[in-house]
């Protein structure tokens, strides 16, 4: 299964799982993209692309390049008696960190990209109790999608108060968020910002933070940033995707 924990600093969280695991993930993200050649959903390809970004990191984790640990998994000795066998009694975990920002952005985006599965799967203009119909109900991709939400929802769960945690559940999943709209400059941008805070200041920051990324459009920095980017791209003749800001580097290391 996959697990999902908070990083010592609260940079981010940490996502661990074994090949098969992750492997399993990395499929329905794919699943869940949208093609480039869309006409349909093209105003959310900018989007998928960059929820594809997570699965850099997780694909790169379990071929090796990130971290690894040994998890115990139950195997025991009067077990390997009784099946008579010798076996392992840890398995494999691949790990790699994503920063919290990003990740209320991904949350987000998968929301919206799930709904758009739902109603490929529906073949019907009637959505009506749509996570029961019978072409969705036991889809296994939205089943993974969904429950890798659920295992970040519990590391938000952990540093929040009840009453916080409340407010941030019902913030992440309003209808009325246009996420694919927002300018992926400037979820680079508080990301940047997220990571040069203490530890202190982003335990305290993290429900403003998934306020500025679900709210982006009422956000004056946003707005700034968005302004510059289309001047810049009309300028150069090319997409807003393809332009970047200057001060947004992220560094070379962080302290997760």
């Amino acid at each position: 299964m996959i697990i999902i924990e908070n990083t010592e600093n609260l940079a981010g969280v940490c996502i661990s799982g074994d090949y098969n695991d992750l492997n399993k993930l990395v499929d329905a993200f794919y699943e869940l993209a949208i093609d480039e050649d869309s006409e349909t959903n093209k105003n959310c390809i900018e989007l998928s692309t960059r929820v594809l970004g997570i699965c850099y990191d997780v694909r790169h984790s379990y071929q090796g390049d990130r971290e690894v640990e040994f998890v115990y998994n139950g195997m025991d000795e009067d077990k390997m008696s009784f099946h008579s066998m010798i076996a392992t009694k840890s398995n494999i975990y691949y790990k790699c960190n994503y920063l919290y920002p990003e990740m209320f952005f991904v949350m987000l985006a998968l929301n919206k990209l799930v709904k758009l599965r739902m109603r490929e799967l529906m073949k019907t203009k009637s959505y009506y109790n749509e996570a029961f119909d019978k072409n969705i109900i036991w889809d296994d991709k939205i089943a993974t999608i969904r429950s890798f939400q659920g295992e970040f929802m519990k590391c938000v769960q952990e540093v929040l108060t009840k009453a916080s945690f409340s407010r941030w559940i019902k913030l992440m999943n309003s209808e009325y968020i246009s996420i694919e709209e927002i300018a992926g400059q400037y979820v680079d941008f508080v990301n940047i910002e997220y990571i040069n805070m203490s530890k202190e200041k982003r335990l305290k920051s993290l429900t403003s933070i998934a306020k500025r990324i679900a709210q982006f459009a009422t956000d004056r920095d946003y707005c700034e940033i968005k302004e510059s980017v289309m001047r810049a791209a009309k300028y150069h003749g090319c997409c807003e995707s393809d332009i970047s800001i200057s001060s947004n580097q992220y560094p070379e290391e962080i302290i997760w």
